[in-house]
């Protein structure tokens, strides 16, 4: 059996066209050695066990790699029919068989995109909870504080000192002290004033515990059933561990993504990793609300106290909520209904 080939010698980057012969075993051609300006033609064996046959690779050329560091490379694609039989041969020409063939490429890509996003949909939000839960509480405790550190820093310029007066400051705390013991479901919180020009009419928990309520909420709130309301929603994010869950699962995601396209840099890289991530913040978020309905319906705090406000919150910051595909919470309107719905009904005791 014969094939043309393209021979590389390992040392010259030129290719020489030989006729390579299958026999004994081995591949023999013939090349043209050049030493000492003299050329002569050279008869060269390589034991076909000794060599590396690359697997196909759709219709491109063959290559083998010899054990003196030369290569062939050939057109001639039926290179198993003529060789010694090995265990790897029906493997590799399955592979091939479907590498060759459209349709299973195509199924083949539909499935991993599927796969792919039943993982990061389903079992990214499974695993970043079960992390969350093994992660100490000194740890996350320790992120939270050197998060609200670095927010505090004047180079920012997120917050500046609180200018509420210790009455008000002891009026919410006292009010929030109440929610939880009438609740009994409170988790450990650390409640933080501050002053944000820049975030306006927020709050905001981060992980540890660490609650953050700027004066510009307090300001936009009626009265301290509204503010508690509120509070009583960034406890939800505290007791469910959101804030540690929701990094992780954009390290998650955003690992996975990049492992699939290949591509740290690329823009198709980070956008849906924010965009899951997103999506992960608006499943907390109602978790969140699960959670400060029930606690206000167990303080008997008014629950469209919480709907008063957050309507209130969205026109502050600019009246138009975006659309939820591209918002890190759910839609204001769907968010309240729970909390108008039965408004006469009596608080749980």
């Amino acid at each position: 059996m014969q094939f043309d080939a393209d021979y590389y010698d390992g040392i010259s980057p030129r290719a020489q066209r030989v006729l390579v012969t299958i026999t004994n075993n081995a591949f023999t051609f013939s090349a043209t050695s050049t030493s000492s300006n003299n050329t002569s033609q050279t008869n060269l064996t390589a034991h076909i066990n000794d060599c590396h046959i690359q697997a196909k690779l759709g219709r491109g050329k063959r290559l083998i790699d010899l054990p003196d560091g030369g290569r062939l490379e050939t057109d001639f694609q039926d290179l198993e029919h003529h060789l010694p039989r090995k265990s790897a041969h029906l493997y590799w020409r399955a592979i091939h068989y479907a590498e060759s063939h459209l349709f299973i490429v195509i199924f083949a890509l539909i499935g991993i995109v599927l796969s792919s996003l039943l993982l990061l949909k389903y079992g990214v939000p499974v695993a970043a909870k079960v992390a969350a839960l093994a992660t100490p509480p000194s740890i996350e405790k320790d992120l939270g504080k050197q998060t609200l550190e670095a927010l505090d820093h004047q180079k920012l310029g997120y917050f500046t000192a609180s200018e509420l007066s210790d009455a008000k400051k002891s009026a919410i705390q006292e009010a929030l002290k109440d929610l939880c013991l009438k609740t009994g479901d409170c988790p450990n919180y650390q409640l933080n004033f501050r002053k944000s020009p820049t975030i306006g009419a927020n709050a905001f928990a981060l992980p540890g515990g660490y609650l953050i309520m700027t004066d510009e909420l307090v300001a936009l709130a009626k009265d301290n059933n509204e503010i508690i309301a509120v509070l009583a929603h960034e406890l939800g994010h505290v007791k469910g561990r959101h804030a540690l869950r929701q990094t992780l699962q954009g390290t998650i995601s955003g690992t996975i993504v990049i492992a699939i396209t290949g591509d740290v840099s690329s823009i198709a890289a980070g956008l849906p990793a924010i965009m899951l991530n997103m999506s992960y913040s608006r499943d907390l978020e109602l978790d969140a609300d699960h959670y400060a309905l029930k606690s206000l319906k167990a303080a008997c705090i008014p629950t469209q106290s919480f709907a008063t406000l957050l309507l209130k919150l969205e026109k502050s910051h600019g009246g138009t909520a975006a659309p939820e595909i591209i918002s890190s919470h759910p839609n204001t309107k769907q968010r309240i209904m729970p909390f108008l719905s039965n408004p006469h009904q009596q608080c749980l005791s």
